[in-house]
């Protein structure tokens, strides 16, 4: 027996965060209990977290998923519940009554810090906050870095040997016209980097074989014609395609680049072990350790080092305690600590989905009862945007946007809501459940 072919087992399910996990969980969710009431909730006025403000904005095809994402709101009776942040809006304890489930699918958006001694005077910042601010991410939920708000100079030590480091080296090199079609911020562009860098360097542990970012990352960055390749810490034993083709990349680097070249040298660090970061005059000193053999420190001195070491959670919001009288899950990078891309979180949204179901399958009707939506709308603020509201600032974004750009992003939060206008959708939706007296939006 499934959860379709038992029409009265109508759930009222909450999935807090509408980045790909969560969007792909409600999908599967729907397609498995049709019944159900599915209420996404989401802190920014805008839906997609991660794909809007995490995939690098030179990465239009992967963005592009979220059309399917459009497809299931407008078709999929899925109530999209925007600019309502869960835990202050609505508290845990009002949210763990009103739902009979609970999916977690809020991400993880700290960088995590380098393990090693780091001098306060030192240019640090990390690479999730930047990619979020190229992606014109709301301003007054950045981390309030002076370096994410001065230039970052012409070299740059990228430290992690993953996608997210790769994003950064490949957004710091194109030049203007490599950036044409993308939504790329360019306020911030223009202030982080108003030129391409001179240098960069990718930082990290890891030989070439065991490095963490993709084959196909590393080859966009070596067939960019205004890029030149170095390569340290390669040895004559190391193989595999990565190896190959930084080999074969790995020509032209002494070319002499100036301030006005657009041409950029990317330095690729095999067995570096960061060890510590400190200042000498108005540079930022990167020390790492070369290879298993105690030899010694190498300076590699830069004006910024950027970290790409992976995330953390910002806060302890999703503390099983919180939750206490409800089905709760984790979805996505909450739950796997921040691995996977977009087509992996989507498989372990189905591993989540049908855990839900096999919990649920043999609950009686009288198990599922709560008020979902309809019993946290007193709690819902007065500026809750709905999928139309979405729907209009997509449409404000991208008439906004020149021949040059795909959209041009709308980056104050009571803009968005202003242009989003009344969540009348939200409004049906709750009408159309029970509502319990008293209940209103």
């Amino acid at each position: 027996m499934t959860a379709e072919s038992s029409p009265a087992l109508a759930p009222k399910i909450a999935v807090i965060g509408s980045g790909p996990s969560g969007c792909y969980t409600a999908q599967f969710l729907r397609k498995e209990m049709p019944d159900a009431e599915i209420t996404i909730f989401e802190a920014l006025p805008v839906p997609y977290g991660l794909v809007r403000y995490g995939v690098a904005a030179d990465h239009q095809g992967t963005k592009a998923v979220t059309r399917q994402f459009d497809r299931m709101f407008e078709r999929s009776g899925i109530t999209f519940v925007g600019n309502t942040r869960v835990g202050d809006d609505i508290d845990h304890a009002t949210m763990a009554r009103a739902f009979d489930v609970v999916v977690l699918a809020t991400g993880l958006t700290a960088d995590r810090s380098l393990a090693i001694p780091c001098a306060d005077q030192a240019r640090v910042v990390g690479a999730g906050a930047l990619l979020r601010l190229l992606n014109a991410y709301p301003g007054r939920y950045l981390p309030a870095t002076d370096a994410l708000r001065s230039n970052l100079g012409r070299s740059v030590a990228v430290v992690g040997h993953g996608n997210v480091g790769i994003d950064v080296v490949r957004l710091l090199t194109k030049t203007t016209d490599q950036l044409v079609g993308s939504d790329i911020h360019d306020e911030a562009l223009e202030v982080l980097r108003p030129s391409p860098a001179g240098d960069v360097h990718v930082v990290g542990r890891s030989s070439a074989a065991d490095a963490k970012f993709d084959l196909a990352m590393v080859r966009e960055i070596c067939a960019l014609d205004t890029v030149t390749i170095s390569v340290h810490g390669l040895e004559d034993t190391d193989t595999g395609a990565t190896a190959q083709l930084l080999r074969s990349s790995a020509h032209g680097a002494d070319r002499h680049v100036t301030d006005g070249s657009p041409t950029s040298r990317v330095h690729f660090h095999f067995r570096a072990v960061p060890t510590a970061i400190r200042t000498e005059g108005d540079k930022t000193i990167l020390d790492v350790t070369r290879g298993g053999n105690n030899t010694g420190t190498t300076p590699i001195a830069v004006d910024t080092v950027v970290t790409a070491v992976g995330f953390c959670p910002e806060d302890t919001s999703s503390d099983d305690q919180a939750w206490n009288g409800t089905r709760l899950y984790r979805v996505g990078w909450l739950d796997r600590g921040g691995r996977g891309n977009i087509a992996e979180n989507r498989k372990h949204s189905l591993a989540v989905v049908n855990s839900i179901v096999s919990d649920l399958r043999n609950r009686t009707p009288s198990d599922i009862h709560k008020g979902g939506l309809a019993a946290v709308a007193s709690k819902l603020p007065s500026a809750a945007v709905d999928f139309s509201g979405w729907l209009c600032i997509n449409e404000a974004e991208r008439d906004r946007a020149d021949d040059s750009r795909c959209r041009r992003k709308i980056t104050e939060v009571d803009h968005m809501v202003t242009v989003a206008g009344p969540a009348e959708s939200i409004r049906r939706a709750i009408t159309a459940s029970t509502t319990p007296e008293g209940a209103q939006f």
